[in-house]
């Protein structure tokens, strides 16, 4: 199996006003809102996907990264080794992912948005399902 990386370096967010509300796109997969060059970045994370069998993909980083749910309802499909299993995000309950991992929203496209917090230099690593 061929895996794909993807390389983030350092400084990958972009430039964001202090003391002012920062503005999220609407039904966007992944946006990164704002970080702190060389230690974190902070995004939000709303899938497309509306059930398991939608994901195609999962993702594994060489760093931890905490989700919480801020919005609506949430399904990590997560796989530590031991095989793919589901973990329902519970609304402001973080939690930290480390491994193989995809998200969908079962109440349709984009209608679950979690806030993540993340290195601000990883890589990332693509494998299908």
């Amino acid at each position: 199996m061929k895996l794909k990386v993807a390389k983030t370096k350092a400084g990958s967010f972009p430039k964001f006003p202090l003391h002012k509300l920062l503005k999220a796109k609407p039904k966007k997969r992944w946006q990164v809102m704002c970080g702190d060059r060389n230690h974190w970045r902070i995004g939000l994370y709303c899938p497309g996907e509306s059930k398991s069998g939608d994901v195609k993909k999962l993702e594994k980083h060489t760093c931890v990264e905490l989700f919480m749910l801020i919005s609506g309802s949430q399904t990590l499909i997560l796989d530590d080794g031991k095989g793919e299993y589901l973990l329902k995000l519970k609304l402001n309950e973080p939690v930290m992912v480390k491994g193989w991992h995809c998200g969908f929203s079962p109440k349709g496209p984009h209608t679950g948005v979690s806030l993540v917090v993340e290195r601000d230099e990883f890589d990332t690593i693509y494998r299908n399902r």
